[in-house]
C-alpha cells in the first residue's frame, strides 16, 4: 500500500506539471495574441497621424461668405477628412491608388475613396469611400446605425460639404451600381456586412450634398 501511495502521488505531480505547462502555453498564446492586436491598432493610428499631419499641411483658409458656396469644383484628389457625429466616426481618408482599390495596404490605413468616382463637389457625381468594418480597425464599424438625415461631413481643399443620410441598403458585394456616378451631388460610404463573420454582403449608405461651406481649422 505504501508503493501505492508514492505511485498515485507521482501521477498527480505530473498532472499538475502537465497542467501548469498548458496554463503557460494559453497565458503567452493570449500575450502574443494581444501584442499582436495593439500591434495593429498601433500601425492603424500611426497611419492616421501621418494622414491627418498630410491634412494639416494642405489646410487652406476659404474666405467666408454671406451664404454657402454654390459653386465648388475639384480637379484632384487632396486630404480629405471624413466626419459621422452620430457614430463617432472622425478618420482621414486616403485617395485610392491604381484600378483595385481594395488593396489591403490601403484599406489597413484608413478609409480609401475609390479612384473611379468622383470628386467632392456641388457638380453632379457620387463621391465613393470604403472602409473596413473588422475590429482590428474598426472604421466603419456602426455605418448600419446611420439613418436618413444624419449628417456626414467631408473636410477637404479648405471646403465642408456637408451631405444629408438618404438611405441605407445591403447589396451584393459584386453591385458595382452604387459606385456609379448620380445625378447630383452624393456620397456613397461602403463596408462589409455582417458587422461580424465572415463578409458575404456590402452595407451601402447613400448621403446627399446639402451645402458647403468653408472648413473648421482644427
Amino acid at each position: 500500500m505504501a508503493k501505492s501511495g508514492t505511485f498515485s502521488h507521482g501521477g498527480s505531480s505530473r498532472r499538475a506539471s502537465v497542467l501548469n505547462i498548458i496554463g503557460a502555453i494559453l497565458i503567452t498564446g493570449g500575450l502574443v495574441l494581444l501584442g499582436y492586436y495593439g500591434y495593429l491598432k498601433g500601425t492603424v493610428l500611426y497611419n492616421q497621424h501621418q494622414l491627418k499631419e498630410a491634412y494639416r499641411e494642405s489646410f487652406f483658409e476659404i474666405p467666408e461668405a454671406a451664404e454657402p458656396f454654390r459653386r465648388v469644383i475639384l480637379t484632384e484628389w487632396q486630404p480629405t477628412r471624413l466626419q459621422i457625429p452620430k457614430i463617432g466616426v472622425d478618420l482621414m481618408v486616403i485617395g485610392g491608388e491604381g484600378a483595385d482599390v481594395f488593396d489591403e495596404t490601403l484599406l489597413d490605413k484608413a478609409p480609401v475613396h475609390f479612384q473611379m468616382s468622383d470628386l467632392p463637389g456641388t457638380e453632379p457625381g457620387n463621391v465613393a469611400i470604403a472602409g473596413h468594418r473588422g475590429s482590428r480597425w474598426g472604421f466603419f464599424t456602426d455605418l448600419d446605425l446611420l439613418e436618413p438625415d444624419d449628417v456626414i461631413y467631408l473636410d477637404t481643399a479648405g471646403y465642408r460639404f456637408t451631405y444629408l443620410v438618404e438611405w441605407i441598403r445591403i447589396v451584393d458585394p459584386y453591385d458595382w451600381s452604387v459606385i456609379d456616378s448620380t445625378d447630383y451631388p452624393a456620397l456613397t460610404l461602403q463596408t462589409c456586412e455582417p458587422k461580424t463573420g465572415p463578409s458575404t454582403h456590402r452595407l451601402i449608405v447613400r448621403a446627399a450634398l446639402e451645402e458647403v461651406a468653408p472648413a473648421p481649422q482644427e
